[in-house]
């Protein structure tokens, strides 16, 4: 039984398309949140007798049409939501690139952001965002040890486990006041971001081709199936700290007190962060350190869809495999902050610094996208109060 009510637009369907398989048909999703299709058989024969019985043999004239405002926010609340999603990806996804680094043995994924250098036509310039190193062979199988220890809890995780294979953005609901009739735009706002996130994180499992927990031994047996892509970094848990740190930055930002004098919430959305992400290794699909990089992915591409949206400062991170001490577990904390809505500057282990991060100085002349101020707005003042001493 689904927890969402029906007739809610079949709004939550569209979660179901980011899952690993079918992440770029996830535009058809959109179609939700608009009205019944009229592209049937029975209703397109009731408007062409209709059209033959109304309308004259010639076109009456209807005076001069205006032109329509071209490249203008103001169109976008009269376009269907899926049209609006194609918008936002054609705004974020040239933003970033990614290439593939050899260092001898140490391959290195480098995840690229984009900024336009001011005073040429069309040039851009590339700054480093994140710099992705895997950890060896001998290290994962050092965790296949905590993989299979977690394999002990999966009757415990089954329900979450089979209903995180798609992007668990429904159990954001049970923390933050989601829903499709009261925060439609913080929907679209979040999806836009998964879609962003996907091409970004699977061409860096690509370059970096980590193999998958199941090819380490036939006795992990994963409770799911393998997904074929690459296991680090962690798709879920990119995803799931993606979510986490952009709906805690619409609840900081909305001015509430509940939000704003403490951290509450943003750690409540920490914790179910962390838990979608360990549950990929319960399931037996993901070794702890893949959504080590996974939450440094996550973490930081939310700081760049921010700075996008709205401007300001943003984030670079790196993480080396190597130096991360095989036989810890993951742990969010390491790497993220609530208090302030910060990545630690570096996380360290005896073999030596395993991540570190940096705030980076907004792009000298930026320019916000038109369409992405207009959605972040729009999501943000979703979050506003509603009440008797608030105008």
């Amino acid at each position: 039984m689904s927890i969402f009510p029906e007739n809610a637009y079949n709004a939550y369907n569209a979660y179901n398309a980011y899952n690993a398989y079918n992440a770029y048909n996830a535009y058809n999703a959109y179609n939700a949140y608009g009205a019944p299709s009229n592209n049937n058989g029975l209703l397109s024969g009731a408007f062409l007798t209709t059209h033959d019985g109304i309308t004259g043999a010639q076109l009456d004239p209807v005076g001069p049409i205006r032109p329509g405002a071209a490249n203008d926010v103001r169109n976008l609340p009269r376009l269907a939501a899926g049209v609006r999603a194609a918008i936002y990806q054609a705004e974020l996804g040239p933003t970033v690139d990614v290439t593939f680094e050899a260092d001898g043995d140490k391959p290195q994924a480098v995840l690229w952001r984009r900024a336009e250098e001011k005073g040429r036509r069309r040039a851009f310039v590339y700054d480093r965002m994140v710099e992705m190193t895997a950890p060896t062979v001998e290290q994962f199988q050092t965790q296949m040890a905590l993989v299979s220890g977690y394999a002990q809890i999966r009757p415990d995780r089954s329900a979450e486990i089979m209903t995180q294979v798609s992007a668990p953005l429904p159990f954001y609901t049970t923390i933050g006041f989601i829903d499709p009739a009261r925060t439609p735009y913080t929907i679209e706002l979040l999806h836009a971001a998964l879609g962003f996130a996907t091409a970004v994180t699977q061409r860096m499992k690509y370059a970096l081709a980590v193999k998958r927990p199941v090819l380490f031994s036939p006795q992990i047996q994963p409770m799911i199936a393998t997904p074929t892509h690459g296991s680090l970094p962690s798709g879920h848990a990119t995803e799931a700290f993606l979510m986490a740190r952009l709906i805690w930055k619409l609840l900081a930002g909305s001015g509430l007190p509940q939000y704003t004098e403490n951290e509450y919430w943003g750690e409540m959305l920490m914790r179910l962060a962390a838990r979608i992400a360990t549950n990929r290794t319960v399931a037996g699909v993901h070794f702890p350190v893949d959504s080590v990089a996974g939450a440094i992915l996550g973490c930081t591409l939310a700081d760049h869809v921010f700075s996008q949206c709205c401007g300001g400062e943003w984030c670079a991170a790196s993480f080396e495999g190597a130096n991360f001490d095989a036989q810890h577990d993951f742990d969010w904390h390491q790497i993220y902050s609530v208090k302030g809505d910060q990545m630690k500057s570096s996380a360290r282990s005896g073999l030596g610094t395993w991540m570190q991060s940096r705030p980076q100085k907004a792009d000298p002349g930026f320019d916000v996208p038109p369409v992405l101020s207009w959605l972040w707005t729009k999501a943000q003042g979703e979050w506003r109060d509603i009440s008797l001493d608030v105008e």
